[in-house]
């Protein structure tokens, strides 16, 4: 399902996620789950879908690009 980037953050704390067991909230990457992503987070994302509106995500920079990419309607 694609996604449109609400709004791109520096990094938050733990607080800041709805979901306060979530992987996001952990301090892992909502993209790849920890493990196995390893890389640090570069950003907490707000996105919407056509099914929910205002998901909270943490993202390392490979996550980010992927979202930037999805919204752009590119596809690898």
């Amino acid at each position: 399902m694609r996604s449109t980037i609400v709004e791109i953050l520096a990094p938050q704390p733990s607080g800041w996620f709805k979901n306060r067991t979530s992987t996001a909230a952990r301090g892992g990457c909502s993209q790849h789950g920890t493990p196995p992503c390893h890389e640090a987070i570069v950003a907490s994302v707000v996105v919407a879908n056509a099914l929910s509106e205002n998901i909270q995500l943490a993202v390392c920079q490979r996550g980010l690009d992927d979202l930037k990419k999805g919204q752009a309607g590119e596809h690898t």
